[in-house]
């Protein structure tokens, strides 16, 4: 029954389900947390360290840089604003104009000491928080 009332619903123009609604109750303000870690091999690179964030609400992942006091480095923490993250990102000319199926990271495929691909960037997953840990 509840299902046929939201068909009628969105067939009068009526407002459409939040179908992520549930997960945003559950997981709000959830994140399990990362030390990653990427060997920059680039002239003047060396190990750089980031924080791996993953929202359990939305399934989005963001990745700051942790940046030391005084280390000479531009203050350009954030490497990947908050978005889903593609483990095989599909490159197009023109945006939206992708037609495959693209499959995202979630929880299960992140562990310690595996390495993520970040936009072309082989990070290693070395550490989580407590949080992180009693989740899993």
């Amino acid at each position: 029954m509840a299902e046929h009332k939201n068909y009628i619903e969105v067939l009068l123009k009526g407002g459409r389900p939040n179908k992520n609604l549930k997960s945003f109750l559950d997981n709000d303000r959830r994140v399990l947390s990362f030390a990653i870690m990427w060997q920059d091999n680039s002239y003047d690179g060396g190990d750089k360290f980031y924080r791996f964030n993953y929202f359990l609400s939305d399934n989005n992942v963001e990745v700051k840089e942790i940046i030391k006091a005084n280390s000479g480095q531009y203050p350009f923490s954030m490497l990947l604003r908050k978005q889903k993250l593609a483990k095989t990102p599909i490159l197009t000319h023109t945006p939206g104009t992708n037609m495959r199926d693209v499959d995202y990271y979630t929880p299960a495929d992140l562990k310690c000491g595996d390495v993520v691909p970040i936009w072309g960037r082989h990070c290693l997953i070395y550490d989580a928080d407590d949080f992180t840990k009693q989740w899993y």
